[in-house]
């Protein structure tokens, strides 16, 4: 049976996923099997891979790292948590201190908003995360789902771009939408989606075309440029015709 070991290390940089970056700080690292060398700063872990720091935990099959240039790869079922955030990919690269890379199936999620796709490249300085790949996904907190060929989102701002074949499904808002392009600033009060090109929204069976849409959250539509709008009324109850009263005193008569 192979032995646990535990490793310590005051001057290496491990993950924290808090700012999905290599931070300076005290940290462990606990696997079935542990290599160390205090010279050159490289370490290995390989099997049930656990990294703790500051409140935060990330868990996988093998890590590499080096303490020196703050960098390494964590692959295998990677798992990472702290606080609210939440990460998972089937490897994790921290380029150096800034910049880290989420790969394979990689769900970034944080306040109940997930960004999901193929490759997730984060900078911590800019708090930029990018896609990378042939698709991504943003899901909202009430279930709402943006899809679209690539999504830059500005997590400090609060606000996501997404490029390419772009489709919204909000089955809270009865809503969907599509276009080539698309803004969205994620501010629960102030927010908005603004479809640029070839916009198209359908809700409640009511439909707006145009060159630019934007839709707030208070479900009020602003249309630009070649505006189309088909408007399907609510059907009223149907009510019961009540008699003329000339028709009454002919009844009363016969």
């Amino acid at each position: 049976m192979k032995k646990k070991f535990l490793l310590s290390m005051a001057t290496f940089a491990c993950l924290s996923f808090a700012n999905l970056a290599f931070a300076a700080g005290n940290f462990s690292v606990s696997a079935d099997e542990l290599d160390y060398n205090l010279k050159t700063g490289d370490g290995t872990a390989k099997g049930n891979v656990v990294i703790t720091q500051d409140g935060g935990t990330s868990t996988c099959n093998s890590a590499k790292f080096n303490s020196k240039t703050k960098s390494g790869v964590l692959t295998g079922n990677v798992v990472a948590d702290r606080g609210d955030e939440h990460i998972v990919c089937s490897e994790f690269i921290a380029h150096n201190e800034n910049d880290v890379s989420a790969i394979g199936g990689a769900v970034v999620t944080k306040a109940g908003r997930s960004i999901s796709a193929d490759r997730i490249d984060y900078s911590k300085s800019r708090q930029f995360a990018e896609t990378v790949g042939s698709w991504a996904k943003l899901r909202d907190s009430d279930g709402s789902v943006l899809n679209a060929a690539k999504i830059d989102y500005n997590m400090k701002d609060g606000i996501a771009k997404a490029y390419g074949g772009v489709t919204i499904d909000s089955p809270a808002r009865n809503l969907t939408a599509s276009s080539d392009s698309a803004v969205y600033l994620t501010d629960k009060a102030n927010g908005y989606v603004e479809l640029i090109g070839n916009a198209t929204a359908t809700q409640d069976g009511n439909t707006v075309k145009g060159k630019k849409l934007r839709l707030n959250n208070s479900n009020v539509a602003y249309a630009d440029g070649d505006v189309k709008i088909h408007y399907v009324p609510k059907e009223q109850p149907a009510t019961e015709e009540k008699p003329s009263k000339k028709a009454k005193n002919k009844e009363s008569i016969a």
